[in-house]
């Protein structure tokens, strides 16, 4: 098992396609907040212009600014959570995660090795660890890119407050970004094609799934009247999109729940597909 992490922790660094979603990353850490301060430069020479705070999921990809960052200082932490919002870096989780296990499969690799092991089920153990360490380099890079950014343009303005809450909040949000790496994962293995398991991640991240979760709630709402459900707090993208800094601790261990929850029940049916089904 532990040359099994070895060799695809190898594979990672030794592929191209690693190094280019790390340049993306970084690129789009700098893109997002420099964007930010478009809009709190918006906001500034349009004092009358309000921003509205995303307390229901809209369609699309976007970052909110907060009206006191105008003149105010503006705290780490409060930046990191609102380009985490944005799904970008879930976005990028998503293709990296299809781009890596279908290559896998094209090149034959699974194919060649799984014989070796009576025991497939840890191929795909294997492939999920070297994926949660991806994840985590993926999101050291895109924090220390709006770190960087945030100084370059905003200088003494931009300071670190408490460190808890930045790491508690960073942890559900790794667990919510594994979740979905891990969920891609399984598409992967069950349709054998990147593209839609690419696709249809992007989708999700992009917000097109909350017109069908705003269906879900009405349907809900209309059978059991009072009940206060909504569909976006136990699904990953919704999570995502959702959970702030300021979240409350409940609201923080929903999210690790749901996003360790996904992860574990997208593994353990991976794992038993690549058991029951022949290797290609």
């Amino acid at each position: 098992m532990f040359n099994l992490i070895k060799m695809d922790i190898h594979r990672l660094f030794y592929s191209k396609s690693t190094w280019v979603i790390f340049f993306f990353v970084a690129v789009l850490s700098v893109f997002s907040v420099t964007m930010t301060n478009t809009d709190i430069h918006m906001m500034k020479e349009e004092p009358s212009a309000t921003e509205e705070t995303m307390d229901e999921r809209q369609i699309g990809i976007s970052v909110e600014a907060d009206s006191e960052w105008v003149d105010g200082d503006i705290e780490i932490g409060s930046i990191i959570s609102v380009e985490m919002r944005s799904a970008l870096l879930a976005i990028l989780c998503v293709i990296f995660t299809a781009l890596f296990i279908n290559a896998e499969q094209k090149n034959g690799y699974i194919k060649n090795i799984a014989g070796q092991f009576p025991r497939r089920e840890k191929l795909v153990a294997s492939k999920f660890i070297a994926i949660a360490f991806q994840i985590f380099l993926m999101m050291l890079v895109f924090i220390i890119g709006i770190i960087v950014s945030g100084f370059v343009l905003w200088g003494n303005r931009f300071y670190l407050g408490s460190s808890a809450p930045i790491l508690r909040y960073l942890g559900s949000q790794y667990l919510l970004h594994l979740g979905f790496a891990a969920l891609t994962m399984l598409l992967c293995m069950l349709t054998r094609s990147s593209a839609f398991s690419m696709t249809s991640g992007i989708l999700l991240c992009s917000g097109l799934a909350v017109p069908v979760y705003a269906v879900v709630n009405k349907i809900v709402s209309d059978m059991k009247p009072g009940l206060k459900f909504d569909i976006n707090h136990y699904v990953l993208d919704g999570n995502i999109t959702m959970m702030t800094l300021g979240s409350a601790s409940d609201v923080l261990v929903r999210g690790a729940v749901v996003g360790a929850a996904f992860a574990i029940v997208s593994v353990i049916l991976s794992m038993i597909m690549i058991k029951k089904r022949d290797v290609r």
